[in-house]
């Protein structure tokens, strides 16, 4: 009986060791967090102030400069009156929309911003920030009275394809001076798609597209919607296509027997090489050639793949083309234009036509190894971005052509076919 109440004790005096030491290290783990918290407000501004007031104060005491501690009493009174401008202003309830996430090149993208007052009583006025890409919309929110709004309207620059991401929106404490800084995000972040320029062919991608229907192949089939010629019935043909007229006539089983047929498949290659393009707005003409053709072919209910020398760009809608094409870049340790035709031409053999789409810098002998590397059978041309205007060129058994506008290449493609 004694050693099991000397157990129980020893038992309950380990337990009431490990409950200390356990709110031992709950409150060490928020002083910590606390400390940290109070630490990262303090700007470099602020840590500068800091040490120059501990130099002032260390040359007063040493020295006993006058001026030290003048210098020490005013960096003191900044330093302490600093932490008034950190308390808070209110709750503020803050909502950023996008009228648009995506649009193109050039057309006006606005972020609406909603800052309003749920409170019963004024709230005073606060400094806001808001992210858009690389820059930083600040704006200033006045006194509130309550269930006040304050709206605000921001224009996001188009003039590049992208990715921008918008927001959180911010709100900041600061002081005047600048040595201490809270921010509390009060919105999520939002992305807006910027899409490169596309034109509209019309019918003239039908034309380069010359199988639409289906190319007639040298293959014979037991199926498939080109019509050949009758043989006798072999056992395990299909019954659905005996023809019974002619079975009538000869007294023989007779069916009919079809040419496979291929539908047309359009190939995009899109060079991304810096060294093939004269300037980085002729490759952004190329962007806007490769999509435009793609956009067309999808519209039209074709199969098309696009391919650089990293990726191959997402085909089922032609958004989700769009929105990969806003993060394509350069790529300058990437292979030339030949080794792309021929890694796609043996990935895509089934394609009919393929366009290369590149820049006035690519050179002539690479272009001409193109058409040797693609089948014979498929149709192959190349267009290229750049200063000259309209024009073409014969590589061989290659057509080039010279664009250095995107809405050129309607008439490029007229001539083309």
């Amino acid at each position: 009986m004694h050693n099991t109440v000397q157990e129980t004790l020893r038992t309950a005096r380990t337990a009431t060791a490990r409950i200390r030491s356990g709110t031992s290290r709950w409150r060490s783990w928020r002083v910590v967090t606390a400390t940290r918290h109070s630490l990262a407000v303090v700007t470099s501004t602020g840590w500068a102030c800091l040490l120059l007031l501990g130099i002032c104060v260390a040359g007063g005491v040493r020295a006993g400069w006058q001026e030290a501690w003048a210098a020490a009493v005013v960096l003191g009174v900044v330093v302490a009156t600093a932490w008034l401008w950190l308390l808070p202003r209110g709750g503020h309830t803050v909502h950023h929309e996008l009228f648009e996430r995506r649009v193109t090149v050039g057309d006006n993208a606005i972020v609406h911003v909603t800052v309003h007052n749920p409170t019963g009583h004024p709230l005073l006025p606060t400094r806001m920030e808001m992210p858009v890409g690389a820059a930083n919309a600040v704006f200033a929110v006045p006194t509130l009275p309550p269930g006040g709004d304050h709206e605000r309207g921001f224009i996001l620059p188009t003039a590049r394809r992208s990715v921008v991401t918008v927001g959180p929106v911010i709100s900041v404490n600061s002081d005047p001076v600048g040595l201490l800084r809270r921010e509390r995000n009060r919105t999520e972040a939002q992305t807006v798609h910027i899409h490169p320029r596309t034109i509209r062919l019309g019918v003239t991608l039908r034309g380069i597209m010359r199988d639409v229907e289906g190319a007639v192949t040298q293959e014979l089939s037991s199926s498939d919607v080109s019509f050949h010629a009758l043989r006798d019935y072999v056992p395990g043909d299909d019954r659905r296509n005996v023809h019974w007229r002619t079975t009538a006539r000869t007294g023989r089983l007779m069916v009919r027997q079809f040419e496979e047929t291929h539908r047309a498949n359009l190939l995009v290659l899109l060079d991304t090489r810096p060294d093939a393009y004269e300037t980085t707005e002729d490759f952004e003409t190329a962007i806007s050639v490769a999509c435009s053709l793609a956009l067309n072919a999808i519209s039209d209910g074709r199969e098309v793949t696009v391919l650089t020398q990293t990726e191959t760009l997402p085909t089922a809608t032609g958004m989700r083309l769009l929105d990969a094409s806003c993060l394509l870049t350069e790529t300058p340790d990437a292979y030339g234009c030949d080794e792309l035709a021929r890694q796609a031409t043996t990935r895509h053999p089934e394609a009919s036509v393929m366009v290369l789409v590149t820049g006035q810098r690519c050179e002539d002998t690479v272009l001409g190894r193109v058409r040797t590397i693609t089948p014979v059978d498929t149709v192959v041309i190349a267009l290229r971005c750049g200063s000259r205007p309209f024009g073409r060129r014969t590589l061989g058994t290659l057509a080039a052509f010279d664009l250095d506008r995107l809405e050129t290449l309607p008439a490029v493609m007229r001539r083309a076919v």
